[in-house]
């Protein structure tokens, strides 16, 4: 009888943890406490702990032998790896978008022309640059028709929250935004196109530029060891 609320506890409990660490609400690196997530939420510590084992296999949390639990710090070298994968992923799906989505759905992409084309995450507030980002690249996964590109590459752009959260903060960033939308203008145009290649070539400079952007502001963010 008890199983299902259980079950659905602990994915709750995972899901929010998950937004926090993502969008840097806990902060690399900072410790989490499981008894205090337990105060919370009005639970035992048993379904956080569930939760925290497997935000740990995701790689967000860094659990210690007498030192608890702590959100994974931002390592330069990580992020290194995670955009030679991402570069990788994201120019083998628009191949895929560019040949196989929908008219309907490509032209649903002139929504994200403009950072207000989007939903804000709260009823009556702008949407952030992040949120913006995030939901461009994922909208453009979502309609790869490989499923295990598809799943893949989802996974990596939510974890690219935490890199775009600190490279934004830490930079004047009003006039990358611009070139940033606009460039997002040149994949939608290539995509809807449906020239693969070319929505690949722009997306591959894209994350190339990004990557000098963020390990620039890594190399100064006190969050990073």
């Amino acid at each position: 009888m008890n199983e299902i609320p259980y079950q659905l506890m602990r994915s709750d409990i995972y899901g929010a943890l998950r937004r926090e660490i993502l969008s840097c609400a806990i902060p690399p690196g900072a410790e989490i406490r499981d008894a205090d997530i337990a105060d919370r939420f009005s639970v035992s510590r048993s379904p956080v702990r569930d939760a925290l084992l497997r935000l740990e296999a995701e790689g967000l949390v860094v659990i210690s032998p007498r030192k608890g639990y702590r959100a994974s710090p931002i390592s330069i070298a990580d992020a290194r790896d995670l955009f030679e994968f991402r570069a990788v992923l994201e120019p083998a799906c628009a191949a895929s978008v560019a040949t196989e989505a929908s008219e309907e759905s490509l032209r649903a992409l002139d929504r994200f022309r403009s950072m207000n084309g989007i939903a804000a995450a709260e009823a009556g507030t702008a949407p952030s640059f992040v949120d913006y980002n995030r939901e461009f690249h994922l909208a453009i996964a979502r309609l790869c028709t490989n499923q295990r590109i598809r799943v893949a590459t989802i996974d990596l752009i939510e974890q690219f929250d935490r890199l775009v959260t600190v490279s934004i903060s830490s930079n004047e960033a009003g006039g990358q935004r611009d070139a940033l939308i606009a460039e997002h203008c040149d994949i939608i145009d290539a995509l809807q196109a449906r020239d693969g290649k070319r929505a690949g070539r722009i997306l591959a400079r894209h994350a190339g530029r990004a990557r000098k952007r963020v390990l620039s502001a890594l190399s100064r963010s006190p969050i990073v060891p």
